[in-house]
């Protein structure tokens, strides 16, 4: 499949992207690229406001989605994407492209076969020290980010955990958001086009989450765009019978991965997995997967209907951040 078509609100940076990457079509306008009758495939990267409606006219328009995360700043948008993909009969999918990194492929398979027992703990967390991206760009605005941090990556934290334990049934969602560094002006980041060092600034920097299952087990997520603290990105696993820590910070990007295991003695050890069956992973292998489900090679990863419930967690975190207290699901 080719690109054929790049379309931008801005229309010179429309027009960079195409002529850095020899797409022949440049628009300023969604309906103009969903009237091409030749177009298979869109991907909508816009703000979180609007993945909804686009992905809906897309989708109504005869075209395979694939949207970025948050699948929509709300549960509603996010059932009416789904029911507009079966209605169409077109493929939807989210790019929640972290799990299909290998490591967390190999942490997946290892719960699923009962390496590690019940896993009673999970602990997901994305620290950044800078990575405001900007005051005033479209992710510090409320109305069109939905919220700050817990949106842009607290999404992938969730999404992973989830992907790593079968998605199982939450009872109940404990939040707190926080702005204190935001509201500083402190940690900007240095990437995206459109930040800057002033203006609109009403989302949150730092989400928290602790996430209680059916069954009694915990989740707890931590992410923040801007902190006082070593940034770190890590999956740590409780289990019964064992657990994994991926940490590049700890043990080193090339193999950030560890099991832990009791031996004959009883005592707690780590060792690195065999992950010679999981390599690669990324942006790439993601959409690699999406355009090989649109070819009925293999079944589509990613499911719309996970990324709803996980749309309805992130509800659920703001709700519980808003009124001090535990939220049911």
């Amino acid at each position: 499949m080719d690109v054929i078509a790049v379309c931008d609100a801005n229309i010179q940076r429309a027009h960079d992207v195409a002529s850095k990457f020899n797409i022949p079509h440049v628009y300023s306008s969604y309906e103009e690229v969903l009237a091409i009758q030749d177009i298979q495939i869109v991907t909508v990267g816009l703000p979180n406001a609007f993945h909804a409606p686009v992905s809906i006219a897309a989708l109504t328009a005869g075209k395979h989605v694939l949207c970025e995360k948050p699948m929509s700043i709300t549960s509603v948008d996010a059932h009416a994407m789904i029911e507009a993909a079966n209605s169409s009969g077109k493929l939807l999918s989210i790019n929640q492209h972290m799990r299909f990194d290998g490591t967390s492929l190999a942490m997946r398979d290892a719960i699923a076969s009962g390496k590690f027992g019940k896993v009673y703990l999970a602990d997901v967390r994305m620290i950044r020290q800078n990575s405001i991206p900007g005051y005033g760009s479209w992710f510090t605005n409320k109305d069109l980010a939905g919220a700050g941090a817990l949106f842009d990556i607290g999404v992938h934290m969730l999404d992973l955990v989830m992907f790593l334990l079968g998605f199982p049934e939450i009872r109940a969602v404990k939040g707190y958001l926080s702005s204190a560094l935001g509201d500083q002006k402190i940690g900007l980041g240095g990437w995206g086009i459109d930040r800057g060092t002033h203006g609109r600034f009403d989302v949150d920097d730092t989400a928290i989450a602790t996430l209680t299952t059916a069954d009694g087990a915990q989740i707890r997520i931590i992410v923040t765009w801007a902190a006082f603290g070593r940034s770190e990105e890590r999956v740590i696993l409780y289990g019964t019978q064992g657990g994994a820590d991926r940490s590049p910070a700890l043990y080193g990007v090339e193999s950030p991965l560890r099991f832990f295991r009791a031996n004959d003695e009883g005592m707690v050890e780590d060792y690195q997995p065999n992950l010679t069956n999981y390599q690669g992973g990324g942006w790439i292998k993601a959409i690699a997967s999406f355009v090989a489900a649109v070819r009925g090679e293999r079944p589509l990863f990613v499911l719309p209907e996970q990324a709803l419930i996980t749309t309805r967690i992130l509800e659920r975190i703001r709700q519980s951040a808003a009124s001090g207290r535990e939220a049911e699901m």
